[in-house]
């Protein structure tokens, strides 16, 4: 396949399935916020993650594929500004970054909410949960905060450019270790162990316990997460590989690589699309809360209710 074959391939990608890509995937994440926020799924810390997950995947949205639609489809950069260039590097790498990071700390609640230790159990509380995303959101900030150095216009050829030095190489290195090997790797393993303690629990609970609210509920969110983490990795591998090669590899740094890396970066959208329609075949609770946030009658039942408790208060 040559170059011309796949800039028109890109071109008719960009402008036809980019737009519903983008209005499918900020349709369904703030439904999936509006879900996450109904008081039966954020008693759950997991849910918090999965909350602020969810906001990333926005901001990320309105940046990353629009880009990609203004650039092919008008001739048009975001980033073709001094501020542009380094803030639009900056934002599309630290919404990316942080959306794994809440993953792999969704992973890691998950799997201290089912321990069968109580010391481990006690550490999955919706105060640490909110505290531990403020601290990761700073931190996130924090470490990406080079990309305003690294990325600077070049006046003269009005273009945005890359600095390569001896740090950069470390810093890009250090950020494919924590974005691509490590954060899926913790998602992997906690997944895993999370499997392992539910089972346990199976074995070892009564089956009358089994089935109480509460149970049920962490149950399904533990299933929302695996089958979350599942969708990422595969979505993220090609992307991963693409640009491990186009970064330490000066040579690959082609037309066509190019191309193929785009090719992946519109692939790994399928992470940020199809979360919702995950959760929703994965878990009831889900379900449920969906259906009553569109159900004008529990509204009504809901405001009803509120001003009887008006009424006998006063």
């Amino acid at each position: 396949m040559n170059n011309t074959v796949l800039n028109y391939q890109l071109d008719q990608i960009s402008t036809y399935i980019l737009p519903i890509i983008m209005a499918f995937t900020f349709i369904s994440n703030i439904i999936n916020i509006g879900v996450l926020y109904r008081r039966k799924l954020r008693l759950s810390p997991c849910t918090h993650y999965f909350f602020a997950l969810s906001i990333a995947t926005l901001i990320y949205t309105s940046v990353s594929p629009r880009n990609l639609f203004f650039s092919y489809c008008y001739g048009i950069s975001l980033g073709a500004s001094p501020f542009g260039c380094k803030f639009l590097s900056f934002s599309i790498y630290s919404s990316a970054l942080f959306v794994s990071l809440m993953l792999a700390c969704a992973s890691i609640d998950r799997f201290i909410a089912s321990s069968s230790s109580v010391h481990l159990r006690n550490l999955s509380k919706i105060q640490i949960t909110r505290q531990l995303i403020v601290v990761i959101s700073i931190a996130t900030i924090i470490y990406m905060s080079p990309f305003f150095i690294i990325y600077h216009w070049n006046h003269s050829n009005n273009e945005c450019i890359q600095t390569s030095t001896a740090i950069t190489i470390i810093y890009f290195s250090s950020r494919i270790l924590l974005y691509y090997i490590i954060a899926p790797i913790v998602m992997i393993v906690f997944g895993l162990l999370t499997i392992y303690n539910i089972r346990n629990q199976i074995q070892r609970v009564s089956p009358v316990n089994l089935f109480n609210s509460n149970r049920r509920t962490e149950g399904q969110l533990a299933r929302m997460l695996i089958i979350q983490v599942s969708v990422y990795v595969f979505f993220s591998i090609p992307a991963a590989v693409t640009y491990i090669l186009t970064t330490f590899i000066p040579s690959m740094n082609t037309i066509l690589i190019t191309d193929i890396r785009i090719y992946t970066i519109i692939w790994q959208q399928g992470t940020y699309i199809l979360s919702p329609f995950l959760y929703i075949l994965s878990a009831n609770i889900y379900k449920q809360e969906l259906k009553k946030m569109f159900n004008m009658q529990y509204y009504h039942k809901q405001i009803l209710d509120y001003i009887t408790y008006l009424f006998q208060s006063n």
